[in-house]
């Protein structure tokens, strides 16, 4: 059989026996006594084929791939008897990057490209300019930072998630390291939802962990429904240290509530939060959290003003209120030291005001501006350009 003939042959070889009255004659280059001029009918009868804008069928011009896709697509939403549909089965398997790419979904296909190992990841680039403690001198850093995250399916409940972490150090020098700071499975267990292995925590609204400050335990933690459970290791900065903690959330009237609790190094941290709409496009939202082991106290208030990006906050923090990876921890490693939670532990207590902007520059790109005001502490301003991937 002649290649030149291959759009007509592979139409033919469909033999999609659709029911449809004879019209007459759909395709200019078919005449009534070529001997695929029944077949060529029935398909573009049905849909399948649609020729050329100027009613030519072209049989004898070499078909592209994306072309056969295109055929196969509108074949697999016909009415098939077992025969018909074996074939064209057969034909969207071979066919089904092209189907892919063009967004239809071939069965079998579909559940192979679910169970491959999908990556994702950020990039973010950060600057910082904060006065010092004793509000002598001022530090700036720029830093930047990239994250790639794998996740392969291993069945229906079991998944493994592995992150490769790189920069977090000052712009300008030689070596920036590259870690594994995630490698966990998650599956279920007793019914839960479990993690096992390096993964990052959040708790409350970040004073005791994450939301902001990137919180990484070695160890296994469990959910379901509004309770979370996590314990293991994880560094306060110089060293490691058990760590173990819960969160429960619930709603009072309409007011969400988040209930959380964090012992590390054998120090008791408790924290409760809210935020409702004290107004529509006026959201407010507060924390309180205590080091029950030292009796020292920290809250937060904020408010934000509806879709403007836009919030203000008060915040008020004892020493040793907050652990290292609270929120109120900046984390600079260009050596920043005038954020609250170091304000508070050289100082004794810091309060003050913050000011943040957030907006979406493009599709998956953030913008973040913060700028901190801590009474007899000095000023502080960060600026983040972050990209998902």
């Amino acid at each position: 059989m002649q290649k030149r003939l291959l759009k007509v042959a592979i139409a033919t070889a469909l033999t999609v026996a659709f029911a449809a009255p004879a019209f007459a004659n759909p395709f200019s280059d078919v005449p009534a006594k070529h001997w695929a001029y029944a077949a060529v009918n029935k398909l573009a009868q049905a849909g399948v084929v649609d020729g050329y804008g100027d009613g030519t069928f072209r049989g004898d011009k070499t078909i592209t791939r994306y072309e056969m896709a295109q055929i196969v697509a509108k074949a697999m939403n016909k009415d098939l008897n077992s025969d018909q549909k074996a074939i064209v089965d057969k034909l969207a398997k071979e066919y089904a990057v092209e189907l892919n790419n063009l967004g239809v979904k071939v069965e079998g296909m579909q559940n192979q490209i679910d169970n491959m190992v999908k990556f994702s990841g950020d990039a973010r680039v950060r600057y910082y300019n904060a006065d010092n403690v004793d509000n002598s001198t001022d530090k700036d850093s720029t830093e930047y930072r990239v994250r790639l995250g794998a996740t392969a399916k291993v069945n229906d409940t079991t998944s493994l998630y592995a992150r490769i972490t790189s920069g977090s150090a000052s712009i300008g020098a030689q070596n920036a390291d590259a870690s594994i700071d995630n490698a966990y499975a998650t599956t279920k267990i007793l019914g839960l939802s479990t993690k096992i292995g390096r993964q990052d925590y959040s708790l409350g609204q970040g004073m005791l962990a994450g939301a902001g400050s990137v919180a990484i335990i070695n160890g296994v933690s469990v959910s379901e429904g509004n309770f979370m459970a996590v314990g293991g290791k994880e560094t306060n900065g110089t060293s490691m240290v058990n760590t173990y903690g819960a969160q429960y959330n619930f709603k009072f009237a309409t007011a969400p509530i988040s209930l959380a609790y964090l012992n590390q190094d054998k120090k008791d941290f408790y924290a409760a939060g809210t935020s409702f709409n004290l107004f529509p496009g006026f959201k407010v939202a507060g924390e309180y959290a205590k080091n029950e082991t030292d009796n020292a106290k920290a809250y937060q208030v904020k408010a934000s003003l509806g879709k403007t990006g836009l919030s203000v906050a008060y915040k008020d923090v004892e020493r040793g209120a907050v652990p290292f990876d609270s929120a109120l921890n900046l984390k600079s490693s260009g050596g920043i030291l005038g954020d609250f939670r170091s304000v508070a532990e050289a100082t004794g207590k810091a309060k003050g005001m913050e000011y943040e902007y957030n907006a979406d520059l493009a599709k998956n790109t953030n913008l973040n501006l913060l700028y901190q005001d801590i009474k007899d502490a000095g000023k502080n301003v960060r600026a983040t350009v972050n990209v998902k991937f």
